[in-house]
């Protein structure tokens, strides 16, 4: 017969790898699910990166910086995503523009970026623009639809919501 110290040693051998077994084949899945990746959205610098052209006009470009809190438990298939919009109306409270699907920004240099990156410590996205051309501030979006009103001019105040979306892991 056993003592309790034995059993209690067995048992916890027992336990420990019946754990260490779970962990080796679903590891990943327990990581994402009890200490997943951590996104965080801000504004990179509230004044913008002036860009001067050639006719005499600039281009400000306003961009976000998504970070991971988690370094050591990678985002993957991230996406910055306008989910709400609102402008101000004159009397100051503001009204939700048609938004039929929600949209994603770009990331910064899109040509040569992936359209959804896996993040472990942070990327740059680009949140949009004023032209001094135009006059207007316009969303950076890949898409445009037709009843887009993702833009503003002088005097007028827009409410923006953004939310970060990744993949999850699936087994």
């Amino acid at each position: 017969m056993r003592s309790p110290i034995e059993f209690s040693a067995a048992v916890f051998t027992a336990i420990s790898t019946v754990a260490v077994a779970i962990m080796a084949i679903w590891g990943n899945w327990v990581r994402a699910r009890v200490a997943g990746p951590r996104i965080t959205l801000a504004l990179r610098d509230a004044r913008g990166d002036v860009n001067p052209r050639n006719d005499g006009t600039r281009e400000i470009y306003y961009h976000v910086v998504v970070r991971n809190r988690r370094r050591w438990s990678p985002a993957d298939a991230v996406r910055v995503l306008v989910v709400g919009l609102a402008k101000r109306r004159p009397d100051g409270s503001y009204f939700a523009e048609p938004l039929v699907v929600p949209l994603q920004l770009t990331w910064a240099f899109p040509t040569f970026h992936e359209l959804f990156p896996t993040i472990a410590d942070s990327d740059t996205c680009d949140f949009g623009a004023v032209d001094e051309r135009s006059g207007r501030f316009r969303l950076s979006t890949y898409i445009t639809p037709n009843n887009f009103r993702g833009y503003i001019t002088a005097g007028e105040a827009m409410r923006v919501t953004l939310v970060a979306s990744a993949h999850k892991w699936q087994l």
